[in-house]
């Protein structure tokens, strides 16, 4: 089970009493926001939380977990390789000073980037992602290719932060979620939005060309006319208004 709610100081103590009732001891982040992050209640059940699409990768039990306190120490081990198993653009916005971004677009592929990695079987590996959850399935994946020594964040970046910020991640931590991504303290960032049009994450602040509404967009939806917008029907107006004019330009 994975999963993030919003709501009010004391409605999340309640909350948490009761999927600690329902499910037994479980490991929770917290973090602060000034407005709700999500749109409506969603819960899905899926054939895997996070799919990396290998039947064999089942997590089981505690396997090599590392304490933020311990990671933190592990990281000052020269001889230590870290790996986040995130997506890019989630890296993009920030990772661990040194870490490897496997360049992936979706979890998936991390398995096949194990298997042509060449990182030498014998290294000490650490393992990293936003909450902790998709490193559960990482580390198997490793461990089938041959790798012995391989650790986990237990808790994600998100852990980390909430005892070592302004230290060894740089810069900012993707969510998912209307706040895009979290300072170093946890806050709602002040830097990203969503692109309205992708869903990655933008610092481009743009005043819609249709509507005037002021929104964020990522630098490359940011080079295309119509995506100077705030939202997809805006960009479908826009993209309609400039073909018209391009028709009158063209006599037809």
């Amino acid at each position: 089970m994975n999963g993030t709610v919003c709501g009010t100081a004391q409605a999340i103590v309640e909350w948490k009493k009761y999927l600690i009732a329902q499910c037994g001891p479980i490991v929770f982040k917290d973090s602060l926001a000034d407005r709700t992050v999500f749109k409506r209640w969603s819960v899905k059940i899926k054939p895997e939380i996070v799919a990396i699409k290998k039947d064999s990768v089942k997590p089981k039990g505690k396997r090599k977990h590392l304490s933020p306190q311990e990671w933190q120490k592990m990281l000052q081990n020269h001889d230590v390789t870290v790996i986040d198993t995130r997506n890019h653009f989630e890296i993009e916005v920030g990772k661990f000073r040194g870490a490897i971004d496997p360049k992936i677009q979706q979890f998936s592929e991390f398995p096949e980037y194990v298997r042509t990695s060449k990182i030498p079987k014998g290294k000490k590996i650490l393992l990293y992602c936003t909450g902790g959850i998709r490193c559960e399935k990482a580390l198997i994946a490793m461990e089938q290719e041959g790798y012995k020594n391989v650790f986990q964040l237990e808790g994600g970046i998100l852990a980390y932060l909430q005892q070592f910020p302004e230290c060894a991640f740089e810069g900012e931590c993707f969510v998912f979620d209307r706040r895009t991504a979290v300072d170093q303290h946890l806050c709602p960032s002040q830097i990203y939005g969503i692109c309205p049009h992708c869903g990655d994450p933008g610092t481009v602040k743009i005043a819609c060309t249709m509507c005037e509404h002021q929104t964020m967009v990522c630098q490359e939806c940011n080079t295309q006319q119509h995506r100077r917008t705030c939202s997809k029907n805006c960009a479908y107006v826009e993209r309609r208004r400039s073909n018209l004019v391009q028709g009158k330009r063209n006599g037809t």
